[in-house]
């Protein structure tokens, strides 16, 4: 087997330091960037017989994790006589890193069969695997072992409990251990910002991201300010978006794409679409999630030309578009009622290979339904080539609500009733099209099953912000603080109005 000539590695020329005795072959273990080098390195450990000493078999199991090769990793460990807790450790990284979380709980049950003492590191890659595979069970006994497995400065492992915690939607367990650790780093916080905003707990998202700037001694890293930014965006909160965009600017730190897709984003569901077309200008690099994010925010302010526009600007740039900016672009035909531009359904499949997906469909039976073609809406939901789901179905019986087409609104309701059985929101929608029909009886009788069944419908939702705190109004309900000065102005107002009506008539 010939040696693998140094120049022919990567980085030899940064001259890192190693033990003066230990073999070259490891030393060019430690240096390779891809599988074909440490497969000749694996080589040369296998000739010179370097590959039976355990540590080495590490640093080789290592190397293949590494340049993530899992299979070559897995067929290393089992050669291994006996793997030490670095082996096993590695192991477990290297099959979550392969999504195999289920095999790492499986390798973690053997460390401790094999009489080994987990270490710290263990605990993590544990942790990991279990919030992966939503193993509430496993991670309970590992929260346990890790409370009785360490001290109480291990801030690191902590932090893989709290998030594992957070991943299964244990929300109070996670913010108990994260309340009573004596030491919390930057990702402790940011592990509560970012699971708060993915548990839908948006305020709760903002308070802890600001006690962490109030009474912290760590910055936010990208991810406390990316969470924090989204559960702005989700809750119409502009003035703390802005805030927090302030904030980035006066600690001058880099707009990443990353930063500044969470920012456009922000900006356009929080209504400001030209502040977000103002971040995304500035933006020194942009990837195909940073386009996604503009033209899907001038879509949903019904910008659809503008939306194009971005469309060409970005082919013209070399970016290959995704499944996501044709929704946005597909969305802003559907709101603008440009049933001419729906070529761009055709252009995604034939031009750039993307196969269609449920939003996709979606997007075309609405864009169809509001312009009232509903023969060819129901001609495409037939020719898909997947089952037809309730936002398909829901789509189009919204249509034919709007255009009074009773016969395909049965079609739709009769497919709703068998897919979503208990949806209020669905028989709802029915009943409003068939009163508008005329038929009043059906009508009345769905009602009565909405309310002998106490099915649930959606109510309206309103929300304004006002110095940072965001109002939220829901339909049908009183339920405010301030709701006594909400009906004292409201009497104000009307009678107002009514002093201005008559000066009119006088």
């Amino acid at each position: 087997m010939a040696a693998v000539a140094p120049p022919s590695l990567p980085n030899q020329n940064k001259s890192p330091s190693f033990p003066a005795r230990m073999p070259a072959p490891v030393v060019l273990l430690q240096m390779c960037n891809n599988f074909q080098e440490v497969r000749q390195v694996h080589a040369q450990l296998v000739v010179s017989g370097l590959i039976e000493r355990p540590i080495n078999g590490g640093r080789l199991l290592q190397a293949y994790v590494t340049v993530s090769n899992i299979n070559h990793a897995l067929s290393t460990f089992d050669k291994i006589s006996d793997p030490d807790v670095f082996a096993y450790n590695t192991m477990m990284r290297g099959l979550i890193l392969g999504k195999s979380p289920y095999h790492a709980l499986k390798l973690y049950s053997k460390l401790l069969l094999d009489g080994l003492k987990p270490d710290n590191y263990t605990y993590t890659f544990v942790l990991k695997a279990c919030s992966q595979v939503n193993a509430l069970f496993e991670g309970r006994q590992v929260h346990e072992r890790v409370l009785a497995g360490f001290s109480e400065e291990n801030t690191h492992a902590k932090n893989s409990l709290i998030s594992g915690y957070l991943s299964q939607g244990q929300v109070e367990s996670a913010r108990k251990m994260f309340d009573n650790m004596l030491a919390k780093d930057d990702a402790s916080w940011s592990a509560m910002v970012a699971g708060y905003t993915k548990n839908g707990m948006y305020a709760d998202a903002l308070v802890i991201f600001q006690k962490m700037l109030i009474s912290s001694q760590v910055s936010p890293n990208e991810s406390a300010l990316v969470s924090s930014l989204c559960a702005c965006a989700n809750l119409g909160a502009l003035d703390q978006g802005k805030w927090i965009h302030a904030y980035i600017d006066r600690i001058g730190a880099r707009i990443s794409v990353t930063v500044g897709t969470a920012l456009i984003d922000m900006y356009a569901k929080c209504g400001s679409i030209e502040h977000a077309y103002e971040v995304f200008r500035k933006m020194s690099q942009k990837d195909v999630v940073s386009w996604g994010a503009i033209i899907s925010g001038f879509a949903i302010h019904g910008r659809a030309g503008k939306c194009f526009e971005l469309f060409d600007d970005m082919v013209a740039e070399g970016v290959h578009p995704n499944e996501v900016i044709f929704v946005g672009i597909l969305s802003a035909c559907s709101h603008a009622g440009y049933i001419e531009r729906g070529y761009k359904f055709d252009q995604m499949v034939h031009h750039y290979g993307i196969q269609p997906s449920i939003e996709h469909y979606g997007c075309m039976v609405d864009l169809l339904g509001r312009a009232g073609r509903l023969a060819e809406a129901e001609e495409l939901i037939m020719s898909m080539p997947e089952e037809p789901n309730s936002v398909i179905w829901g789509a189009f019986l919204g249509a034919c609500r709007m255009h009074n087409d009773v016969r395909r609104g049965n079609l739709a309701f009769k497919h709703l009733t068998e897919l979503e059985p208990m949806s209020g929101d669905r028989y709802k929608l029915a009943g409003i099209l068939f009163a508008n029909a005329g038929e009043k009886e059906t009508a009345t009788n769905i009602r009565k099953i909405i309310t002998d069944n106490d099915l649930e419908t959606t109510r309206g939702v309103s929300s304004i912000e006002i110095d940072g705190v965001v109002q939220e109004f829901v339909a049908g309900t009183i339920n405010h603080s301030r709701q006594k000065e909400i009906y004292r102005m409201w009497d104000r107002v009307n009678r107002l109005l009514e002093i201005h009506e008559l000066e009119i008539c006088i």
